[in-house]
């Protein structure tokens, strides 16, 4: 097991980090002076290419992978961020599960594996990480479909609303030693986004007042912002980066 240990950075676990939203909060905080412990679900090689773009001693990066079905997982990426790094400072979730169902065909099981892995799992992340008493700053990527509806998404829309509450709620029960924030991103261009042929790219574009959908490093830039001393007074805000969307959604 490679320790991380080199240079002074922040201790920082990234739940999520092997594409899309993730992965580009990997990329910012490690040019940041981040030292990181990521994890990857599905594809492993895309966290080898990452991590062998950025770091390929692995000096300050390295993924591992979780099952975040698992229970036991988040109490035991703690441990390995703390065993590898000495100490944990910083959290940020940003693995989800989307479930597009016909609503008259999702199981309870479906559903219920949704609420898991974008709820439970953040909450016994957050409760696990917040036990060390080096830890300053955690960031949950939530999405305004906690705030508005789509097609076929309610178990993923719900999800997102609890998460946006657990924010406020971990946040108000942690401070002050402890900060706690989400952001809601909008539409975002990731691998998912391309490789869904249904999604509606030219309808976005047209209703995003700023003209384009939001890159992952729009939002990596407001997650580095929010665990970040230049934020030290922010805490249980959900912080919306959609390009102005909602104002059309209202």
């Amino acid at each position: 097991m490679t320790a991380l240990t080199s240079g002074q950075g922040p201790a920082t676990l990234v739940v999520g980090g092997s594409s899309g939203i993730g992965a580009a909060v990997v990329r910012r905080l490690h040019a940041d002076g981040h030292r990181i412990l990521a994890t990857y679900h599905q594809h492993p090689e895309r966290a080898d290419t990452l991590t062998a773009d950025l770091d390929p001693e692995q000096h300050r990066l390295a993924f591992v992978p979780a099952d975040l079905a698992d229970p036991d997982g988040p109490e035991d990426l703690v441990r390995q961020t703390v065993a590898r790094c000495e100490r944990l400072e910083a959290v940020v979730h940003c693995a989800a599960v989307i479930d597009t169902t016909r609503l008259d065909e999702l199981t309870a099981a479906s559903f219920n594996a949704v609420l898991h892995t974008n709820v439970t799992a953040v909450f016994l992340l957050l409760r696990a990480a917040a036990a060390q008493p080096t830890l300053r700053a955690a960031v949950v990527i939530s999405s305004i479909a906690a705030t508005f509806t789509g097609p076929d998404s309610a178990a993923y829309e719900a999800s997102k609303a609890a998460t946006s509450m657990l924010t406020r709620s971990l946040a108000a029960a942690y401070a002050p030693r402890l900060r706690i924030n989400a952001v809601a991103p909008g539409a975002v261009e990731t691998e998912r986004s391309l490789a869904d042929p249904r999604f509606p790219r030219a309808m976005l574009h047209d209703r995003i007042p700023l003209g384009r959908l939001a890159e992952p490093r729009d939002i990596a830039a407001m997650t580095a912002f929010l665990l970040s001393e230049d934020a030290a007074y922010l805490t249980g805000q959900i912080i919306t980066i959609d390009g102005g969307l909602s104002l059309k959604l209202t």
